[in-house]
């Protein structure tokens, strides 16, 4: 009895850039700033 030849499954995940935790102050940080200066009074 002969097998076929064994291949281990290679898990291929997607390219993806990591995020910075820069990025996610900015996230934070400009929504902030543009509510504040809508809010302001004139």
């Amino acid at each position: 009895m002969s097998y076929p030849v064994y291949h281990p499954h290679t898990v291929r995940r997607p390219a993806r850039r990591h995020t910075t935790p820069v990025t996610y102050v900015l996230l934070i940080t400009v929504p902030a700033i543009v509510a504040v200066a809508a809010l302001r009074p004139r």
